[in-house]
């Protein structure tokens, strides 16, 4: 039965997950979300090609992608290291959109503004026979399907308290504007799209309201902030404000790993002006 909080369900559901496609994983997720949920629409595959355990690259794909989908939809992430541990699995409720994950930082880009958060019954929730070492099938897919056909979060667990915080990761943190008299960052290279293009944490708000006015220096480079990577030369260089909204190294009809030497935790150095 629906509580008076739960938004109405779209019927959609999106998936995120570190499984890639070559073995049956996210079918059987699909096929236990179809048997328990008549009411659903669609499943959304939003990625299985989070590297394998990487979860702060789940965390910061879910966080810039779910607000593209209607209210009422109900999204599962499951890049789960722990699998089968101790450690808890969330669900919570966001500008009315629904989220399952386990608590290990995957929702860190969209706790902060949560209005609902339980942790879920396993027992309550599980199919029969539940194995160790798939819950994204056995647990998290069932639970998608109760929420699906209108189960409110508090259906499925015991809601949390102010003090009994979810594991955050470092680098979600909301953050102003830095100051005019702010002339150096830093920032992380978090990984390399299919395309090679280096993105980073770095939100553009950092940059204030002109981020042409930054370069990020490399050794022996200095590449300029651009809006498009049309401004350079094809084989050259830039860095611009990437599709997420933060801080991305690319190379034009090329690849930036490759050219720059950049991967995942290659710090990258930010001045302002000359």
């Amino acid at each position: 039965m629906r509580s008076e909080a739960a938004p109405p369900r779209s019927g959609l559901v999106t998936l995120l997950t570190d499984f890639g496609l070559l073995d049956s994983y996210v079918g059987q997720m699909k096929g236990v979300l179809h048997a328990l949920a008549p009411g659903l629409k669609a499943v959304i595959d939003l990625t299985h090609g989070i590297p394998a355990q990487q979860v702060a690259v789940g965390a910061f794909q879910w966080a810039h992608a779910w607000s593209y989908f209607p209210p009422g939809s109900v999204h599962v992430g499951v890049v789960d290291p722990g699998v089968g541990t101790e450690r808890r699995i969330l669900g919570f409720r966001r500008g009315g959109h629904l989220f399952l994950c386990p608590d290990n930082g995957l929702g860190s880009g969209l706790l902060d503004g949560a209005e609902e958060l339980v942790e879920l019954d396993l027992e309550r929730l599980s199919l029969r026979g539940r194995s160790f070492t798939f819950h994204g099938r056995d647990v998290f897919a069932p639970a998608a399907a109760r929420l699906i056909e209108g189960a409110a979060l508090t259906d499925l667990g015991t809601a949390l308290s102010a003090g009994d915080s979810p594991l955050r990761l470092p680098g979600f943190e909301s953050r102003p504007a830095v100051g005019p008299g702010t002339s150096r960052l830093e920032a992380r290279v978090l990984f390399l799209d299919r395309f090679g293009n280096a993105i980073t944490h770095l939100s553009a708000a950092l940059l204030g309201p002109d981020p042409g006015a930054w370069s990020v220096r490399l050794p022996g480079r200095s590449l300029p902030v651009r809006r498009t990577y049309g401004q350079v030369e094809a084989g050259q260089p830039l860095a611009l404000i990437s599709s997420f909204g933060t801080l991305e190294v690319a190379v034009r009809d090329g690849d930036a790993g490759q050219l720059l030497g950049l991967a995942p935790g290659s710090l990258l150095r930010l001045e302002r002006g000359g």
